[in-house]
């Protein structure tokens, strides 16, 4: 499941740059890092967010044990992402494959109005986004905030 989904590619440093300024989120707001591999993600999205309640949810139990190391301060989880419910979260972080956009789209449904899906790289199909920046490496964030427009 988690090669399918997407294969270890780490968060590159600086991919997040900007983030906070194009969703802002209050202090305490809930955030999960969907497929948090060894952690990069989550520490690009602490130093976005360093109020925010960091969590991580990884398939493979070696990469979450490993990532929970790397970030104590984080709460990592072994578990499914699509099984998982994001209803909880003011955003969640993907880092997928283009492939699994359209299963990021759907599991967008259970996310609360004003909350926001932040997608490294690939752009959720058919959907236009709310923001977009370009991180230091060149790589394109698409910002989405609920509710999704059509």
């Amino acid at each position: 499941n988690a090669w399918r989904d997407a294969p270890l590619f780490p968060t590159p440093e600086g991919a997040l740059q900007g983030l906070a300024a194009a969703a802002p989120l209050v202090a305490g707001a809930r955030v999960l890092d969907a497929g948090c591999g060894l952690g990069h993600g989550l520490r690009a999205l602490r130093a976005a967010y360093p109020q925010a309640q960091i969590e991580g949810l990884e398939w493979s139990w070696p990469l979450a044990g490993l990532c929970a190391l790397r970030c104590p301060w984080a709460r990592v989880r072994r578990g499914d992402i699509w099984a998982a419910d994001w209803s909880a979260y003011q955003l969640v972080y993907v880092f997928q494959r283009p492939e699994s956009m359209s299963r990021v789209r759907i599991k967008c449904g259970e996310m609360a109005p004003g909350s926001y899906l932040v997608s490294l790289e690939f752009a959720l199909p058919d959907t236009p986004a709310s923001a977009h920046t370009v991180g230091r490496d060149g790589r394109p964030l698409w910002i989405y905030r609920l509710p999704l427009a059509d």
